[in-house]
């Protein structure tokens, strides 16, 4: 009893002075839907993951792909438009700061590249060691899960720093009143693109027709304009037109699933080449962006009451400054684990997705979850770039010649893989070269980080 009371005195005060340095301004239902949204991504790519036994042993499937009947949960789990929603809101809020302290458009879209690509440098480093170790160990042909796995969060960085580019840009758009033009032109341009992609094709990118990735520009930047609405206050604020619009997107969503050429899945599923409404994202993810938004505005009164507790907001304060850790890392981590717990049989391992199955889901996770905690702790330094604000003083085509080649890097990344087996140390070489290129050009990383870095380690 004794001890119970004082875990309870403990956690109170932690509580406590989490709430004390939390600035009064802080919009902590933000946090509340950043946290939340990366947190269901994580959960989704974990449980999504299967691992069977047959007669050659252990190997692995895809949840979406073995039971198809399971892809209508994408419609829940795919919570990536909250994030973008958020994402335009802050980056709305964050460059009229820097613009109002005489900040240039360079700078400030350097030094926020900066915030969020820089934990990618020991994600790179760590995941190029092990695929050198893995080689000359065991070599790829031995792994349950191919090393591949751990890029595919990537593609959210490559698109989320295209949105801070533009933001300058079209933030100025929005303040002359374009805002809902400009949705309108991409969600328009969207319909098209889908149109070309499902009813006439064409060549293909990573397995889809080529015209489709017009839409990573079209679809997440609409969805991230409207976030310049959220940010100004034009969105809905009676509860009934905000119902209305949860509605209405609903039964949009359903008849463009139901009636017309649009997939049901809101995620790529693994292993084959499947349509689906995320990998290129489709004006289908527009429309369930729309119902987040609207489920997100009808929350935010009850939300932002409880998390004034201390209690309730702690968990959010402590993981928000992680997130980039948290989903960089996730897959890498759920990776190393797979090849662990399994042939320990840490886990029962079954022929096929049963009950046993579903019920092992949570010890699976916990397997998962405590791995990534001390990963993060570990990688702490690496989420807080060290001189942040110091201004890069990058040109505008360093800036633009940065993102291509970032982006470039990263696509061919995922699309061609960690393993490459013509290249010396049979790594990557041109996708991570221009990967850390760009993020040179772009003023990401110094020359100076590795030493400063170690310094406060």
């Amino acid at each position: 009893m004794q001890t119970t009371e004082h875990d309870a005195r403990g956690l109170t005060g932690l509580a406590r002075r989490i709430e004390r340095q939390t600035p009064q301004e802080r919009d902590r239902y933000l946090d509340f839907l950043r946290v939340v949204a990366i947190v269901l991504v994580i959960l989704g790519h974990w449980v999504v993951r299967v691992i069977l036994e047959s007669a050659d042993g252990l190997e692995a499937a895809y949840l979406l792909d073995i039971r198809p009947h399971w892809q209508w949960a994408s419609l829940i789990w795919q919570v990536m438009p909250i994030f973008f929603l958020v994402g335009g809101l802050v980056n709305a809020q964050s460059w009229r700061r820097a613009r109002d302290d005489g900040e240039t458009p360079t700078d400030w879209i350097s030094r926020r590249a900066r915030r969020l690509l820089f934990p990618l440098i020991a994600f790179l480093v760590v995941m190029s060691i092990a695929a050198i170790a893995m080689h000359r160990g065991l070599g790829p042909d031995a792994l349950i899960l191919p090393l591949d796995v751990a890029m595919i969060p990537l593609w959210f960085l490559a698109i989320y720093l295209m949105m801070i580019c533009l933001t300058p840009a079209t933030l100025a758009m929005h303040e002359r009143g374009a805002s809902p033009i400009l949705i309108g032109g991409f969600v328009a341009g969207a319909v098209v693109a889908d149109t070309i992609r499902f009813m006439i094709g064409g060549p293909l990118i990573g397995g889809q027709p080529a015209v489709g990735s017009l839409n990573f520009l079209l679809v997440w930047g609409a969805i991230h304009q409207i976030g310049y609405l959220w940010a100004d206050d034009r969105l809905p604020r009676a509860k009934a037109v905000q119902s209305a619009l949860l509605i209405g997107a609903v039964l949009v969503l359903a008849l463009m699933i139901g009636f017309a050429f649009y997939p049901l899945t809101m995620v790529p599923v693994e292993g084959t080449q499947e349509p689906n409404n995320a990998s290129p994202p489709t004006a289908a993810l527009f429309a369930l962006a729309l119902a987040q938004l609207a489920v997100a505005l009808l929350l935010r009164g009850p939300m932002t009451r409880y998390l004034r507790r201390p209690l309730l907001w702690a968990p959010f304060a402590l993981a928000g400054p992680q997130l980039m850790n948290l989903f960089i890392w996730h897959q890498a981590v759920m990776l190393a684990m797979a090849h662990i717990i399994y042939p320990l049989g840490l886990i029962p391992v079954t022929a096929e997705v049963d009950g046993l199955w579903w019920l092992t889901r949570p010890l699976w996770v916990l397997w998962c979850f405590v791995p990534l905690v001390l990963v993060v702790i570990v990688m702490r330094p690496f989420e807080k770039p060290p001189d942040e604000a110091q201004p890069a003083n990058r040109a505008p085509w360093a800036i633009c010649f940065g993102f291509a080649l970032f982006a470039g890097g990263i696509t061919a990344l995922i699309v061609r893989g960690l393993h490459q087996e013509a290249m010396p140390l049979h790594l990557p070489w041109p996708a991570l070269i221009a990967i850390l290129t760009g993020m040179l050009a772009l003023g990401a990383i110094r020359a100076s980080d590795i030493t400063r870095i170690g310094r406060r380690r």
